[in-house]
């Protein structure tokens, strides 16, 4: 419902090539999909399974942000991409040396590039960054309790950090419709998550 009601805007104000729009809202709802695929299947103890849709939302997601670095030259999250693959060879190898103290290691490693490439253009960037260390160290966790919350609370960042930027662009009435796959899209995420919350407070 939400992706059809959002191809609807783009094809009323015609701002995007239409197919290069529904190509990319595509790809970013299969990327939501796999990480609530991903969920469903750890917290029901089929890590097989839950470990195909992790590596498929990784994959996705890097997809989505080459093609954002080379349409748009975006670098905010091109690189940290590099955070997500490292709970995927942990869970598949089962290498405990890759743990959260190393992902967070090779987070540092990641700014200390932006930094030096002067890759940050402003301190929007820089935040992003920063929050990004949240979820690929909630991934390479063992307790399940932390890694439930850890996870809520960067889709809840993702979602009301795109919200705060879709609105300061529809008030200057620069709003790209594309831009709501980002908002609403991660909105079904964390309705999904909530759904299980109580079984965490326990």
């Amino acid at each position: 419902m939400i992706f059809i009601i959002c191809l609807f805007f783009i094809y009323r104000t015609n701002s995007w090539n239409i197919y290069e729009v529904s190509l990319v809202f595509v790809f970013h709802f299969l990327w939501d999909l796999c990480i609530m695929m991903m969920w469903d299947y750890y917290t029901k103890w089929k890590v097989k399974n839950g470990l195909y849709a992790q590596t498929g939302s990784f994959i996705i997601f890097s997809l989505i942000w080459i093609y954002s670095w080379l349409r748009f030259w975006k670098w905010s999250y091109l690189l940290p991409q590099f955070l997500f693959v490292w709970p995927i060879i942990k869970w598949f190898t089962q290498k405990k040396w890759i743990n959260y103290k190393f992902i967070i290691i090779v987070w540092i490693v990641v700014l200390w590039i932006y930094f030096s490439l002067w890759l940050i253009q402003n301190i929007w960037v820089l935040i992003q960054i920063l929050w990004f260390i949240i979820f690929p160290v909630a991934l390479s966790l063992n307790s399940e309790k932390i890694k439930y919350f850890l996870s809520l609370l960067w889709i809840m960042c993702i979602f009301i950090w795109s919200s705060y930027f879709l609105y300061q662009w529809f008030l200057e009435k620069n709003i790209i419709w594309t831009d709501l796959s980002y908002t609403l899209l991660p909105l079904t995420v964390v309705v999904f998550y909530l759904k299980n919350i109580k079984k965490y407070f326990s």
